[in-house]
């Protein structure tokens, strides 16, 4: 319940709001995107050869 007799009240609620949005944009830009899944080594060369060297070590030949 806002109280009308505060004359702050709809200042701190427009800063709070703002707080939130800027929390919940915060949070939605640090997730990190799905990661790609490859079912078959055939799949993940036709993507790119240097892929494998990322995902399966610097050693990975391909």
């Amino acid at each position: 319940m806002i109280n009308v007799t505060n004359p702050f009240a709809n200042y701190t609620l427009a800063i709070a709001a703002q707080y939130n949005e800027t929390k919940a944009g915060i949070e939605e830009a640090e997730k990190k995107p799905p990661r790609k899944v490859y079912r078959s080594m055939d799949s993940l060369l036709e993507e790119c050869v240097f892929i494998g060297a990322t995902r399966f070590g610097n050693n990975f030949i391909a």
